[in-house]
């Protein structure tokens, strides 16, 4: 996530060619807002990219809350959606 936003707030590359070029192609999925970094979803126009601490927290709530028996990823990131834990700008 971190050289995502780093790029795209400040233009700055790894100084490695092959990881820069790495970067500079899958570029094009990610857009920075308000300083928060978004991917661009094939089934839902942009998603939030959250961090490891946030991420615990989403997974934690889903499982033990809303979500309680876990019914597969396919039915499960929708369910997250519309019940506002992880959401889109």
């Amino acid at each position: 996530m971190t050289p995502y936003q780093r790029y795209l707030a400040d233009e700055v590359l790894p100084l490695e060619p092959a990881e820069a070029q790495k970067r500079k192609k899958n570029l094009s999925k990610y857009t920075l807002i308000d300083g928060k970094l978004f991917r661009h979803g094939y089934t839902h126009p942009i998603l939030l990219c959250v961090d490891g601490e946030q991420c615990t927290r989403i997974m934690a709530e889903l499982h033990e809350g809303i979500c309680g028996s876990h019914i597969g990823d396919r039915s499960l990131s929708p369910k997250a959606i519309m019940q506002g834990i992880i959401g889109q700008p």
